[in-house]
């Protein structure tokens, strides 16, 4: 029994290590590969960026993706009645056809203003897509611990709500 719970441990430890992995910079062979790159404008509205290094010490740009965002309908706010507490987004909107899905969601955090990109991603099909929009409903938790007590921002895409932490979130 104990050799079940310790493999399952190990796997779980694996799953977790290999999808931090897959957000985190790699350089290979000359090739610096970044999953996100962050602009003052937006998190992550650039996907999967490679770089190339030249002799000369400079960095050549050899690929990048503009993040797609997803459209979103609204936002809301959920303070959870625990301590410390913990606050979701709920986020409601839609994809621009069914051969879409969800794609990255990346959070940043300044000035009391967290600022979410919700991207999406084409499906890999070989059939034609139907042009309607398609619903999708996500919750996204916020990092609020160690946060003091004070009003937030919340910005989604075009989005944005607020709350208040009434004490320190400690």
């Amino acid at each position: 029994m104990n050799n079940y719970i310790t493999l399952a441990v190990l796997f779980w430890g694996l799953a977790i290590s290999s999808s931090a992995a897959e957000n985190a910079p790699r350089f290979e062979n000359g090739i610096l590969s970044i999953p996100r790159v962050d602009t003052p404008e937006q998190p992550g509205q650039y996907e999967n960026a490679r770089f190339s290094l030249a002799p000369d010490g400079r960095w050549d740009l050899l690929h990048a993706e503009a993040g797609r965002q997803a459209f979103i309908d609204e936002i809301e706010i959920q303070i959870l009645e625990s301590f410390p507490v913990q606050v979701h987004v709920s986020v409601s909107g839609n994809l621009p056809t069914p051969c879409h899905q969800l794609g990255p969601i990346h959070q940043r955090f300044a000035d009391n203003r967290f600022e979410i990109a919700v991207h999406v991603t084409p499906l890999q099909t070989f059939a034609p897509c139907i042009q309607v929009l398609e619903p999708f409903q996500t919750t996204i938790p916020l990092d609020v611990y160690g946060l003091p007590k004070g009003s937030y921002e919340v910005i989604v895409n075009d989005k944005s709500a607020s709350f208040e932490l009434n004490v320190d979130n400690r």
